[in-house]
C-alpha cells in the first residue's frame, strides 16, 4: 500500500471534505417576488415587459438598498423590514419626483409612514374604477377574486381608483401626489407575478398608469434588498461552509493554502507518497535453515528444560521400543522392566542409563546439556 505521511494525509482528507461539502450544499431558493425568477411568483415577465416599452430595469441589490437614482421604484413583501431612515430617505426621494410603487405591503413603518392599512373581506370578482384608470381601461375589472384589499382611513390624501362595487374602504389601487412624485398602493390582486400577468391580463391594465409620472427611458428598479434577511456578512453570522469559504478572509486563506499545497505536491510529482519497491523472489529456504532459526529461538527464550525432557522421553521411547516399554512410565520402572525384558542390560550399563536421566532432569546449563544430549546418541 502506498504510505502518505499524517500530516499529509491529515490535510488530503480536509481539502476532500471541503470540495465535498462546498459541491453537494444546495443553492439558496429563490425568494418571491424575484425579478429574475420565471417560476410562478417571479416578476421576470413584467421586468421584459418594461424593458420592452423602452424603461431599463434594474434591482436595488441585496447589499444595501441602494434606490438612487431612480425614477420607479417596486416594493414587495419580504422577509426584512423597512427602517425609520430608510423611509424617511423614500419620502425625501418621492418629494423630489420619484414614483413609488407598494405592492400589497405589510410592513410597519410603511403602513405608518403613508397611513393605511390592508384588511382580509369576502371575496369579490369585481373591482370598478371609482377614478379614472385609463381612457382604453374597461370599467370593470375582473378575474381579481382576493380577499387581501387596502383599507383607506376617512380622511386619507390617497385617491382610490379601483375598489369593491359601492364602498372606498376596502380599495384594490390607490395613488397619492407627494410633492414632485406619486406613491402607488395595490393589493394583492395587483402583485402582477409570472402567473398573474399570464392567467388574469385584466390585472396587467394597472401596468400602463404606473408609468404616467416616469419620463420616456426612466429607470425603474425593483427592491431585492429586503426579499430576504440580512446576510451573514451584515449580521456577523455564517450561514453555511459555502459562504465561510467565500465570503470571509479565513476562508479565502484555507482555499489558497491548499491550492499551494495541491500545486506544490503536483510540481513535486509525489501526488500520493514515494513509489512503490517492487518485491522479487528470493532464494527458498532449506530445512536446516529452519533447525538453525528454532534452536536459536528456544536458545533465546531460555528454555532448556523443555528440550532436557524432550530428549529424556527420546532416549526412554527409543530404548524401550524394542520390547514394547512405555516411554511415560516413571525412571525406576522404566529401568526395572527394561532390565527384565532385556537379558543383555546388566547392572553397569542400568546404572549408566539411570545416571544419564538423573543428569537430564536436574536442568544442566547449556554446554553441560549439549554434552548429555551427546551421551544419549551414544547410547
Amino acid at each position: 500500500m502506498v504510505k502518505i505521511g499524517r500530516p499529509v494525509g491529515l490535510s488530503l482528507l480536509f481539502l476532500l471534505l471541503l470540495a465535498t461539502a462546498l459541491l453537494v450544499q444546495r443553492p439558496a431558493a429563490r425568494p418571491l417576488y424575484d425579478p429574475a425568477s420565471n417560476g410562478p411568483d417571479g416578476l421576470l415577465l413584467l421586468a421584459e415587459w418594461l424593458r420592452e416599452m423602452g424603461y431599463p430595469v434594474d434591482t436595488t441589490g441585496t447589499r444595501n438598498f441602494a434606490f438612487e437614482p431612480t425614477d420607479l421604484l417596486f416594493i414587495y413583501p419580504g422577509e426584512g423590514r423597512i427602517t425609520q431612515s430608510e423611509g424617511e430617505r423614500l419620502v425625501d426621494w418621492v418629494e423630489g419626483g420619484g414614483t413609488l410603487v407598494l405592492v400589497d405591503t405589510h410592513d410597519a413603518e410603511l403602513l405608518d409612514l403613508f397611513d393605511f392599512s390592508t384588511s382580509r373581506g369576502d371575496f369579490t370578482d369585481q373591482l370598478i374604477q371609482r377614478q379614472p384608470l385609463l381612457p382604453e381601461a374597461s370599467v370593470d375589472i375582473t378575474g381579481t377574486n382576493l380577499a387581501g384589499r387596502l383599507r383607506l382611513p376617512d380622511d386619507s390624501h390617497f385617491v382610490a381608483l379601483l375598489a369593491e362595487d359601492g364602498t372606498q374602504t376596502r380599495a384594490a389601487a390607490a395613488v397619492l401626489g407627494q410633492g414632485l412624485g406619486w406613491v402607488w398602493l395595490l393589493s394583492e390582486d395587483f402583485t402582477l407575478t409570472n402567473e398573474r400577468l399570464t392567467a388574469n391580463r385584466s390585472s396587467a391594465q394597472i401596468v400602463p398608469a404606473l408609468l404616467r409620472g416616469v419620463p420616456t427611458g426612466g429607470q425603474i428598479r425593483f427592491d431585492t434588498y429586503h426579499l430576504q434577511e440580512s446576510t451573514g456578512a451584515e449580521s456577523g453570522q455564517i450561514g453555511s461552509l459555502q459562504e465561510w469559504a467565500y465570503t470571509t478572509p479565513s476562508g479565502w486563506a484555507t482555499l489558497f493554502l491548499f491550492g499551494l499545497g495541491l500545486l506544490f505536491l503536483l510540481l513535486q510529482g509525489r501526488r500520493l507518497g514515494p513509489p512503490i519497491q517492487t518485491v522479487t523472489q528470493g532464494r527458498r529456504r532449506e530445512a536446516a535453515e529452519f533447525v538453525v532459526a528454532m534452536a536459536g529461538l528456544q536458545r533465546r527464550a531460555r528454555v532448556r528444560d523443555s528440550i532436557a525432557r524432550h530428549h529424556i522421553q527420546r532416549l526412554k521411547a527409543r530404548l524401550g521400543r524394542p520390547w514394547q516399554i512405555p516411554a511415560d512410565l516413571p525412571d525406576s520402572l522404566f529401568l526395572s522392566r527394561l532390565a527384565e525384558a532385556n537379558p543383555e542390560m546388566d547392572d553397569e550399563r542400568i546404572s549408566s542409563i539411570r545416571s544419564l536421566l538423573a543428569a537430564l532432569s536436574a536442568a544442566p546449563d547449556e554446554a553441560r546439556l549439549v554434552a548429555l544430549v551427546q551421551q544419549a546418541e551414544e547410547m
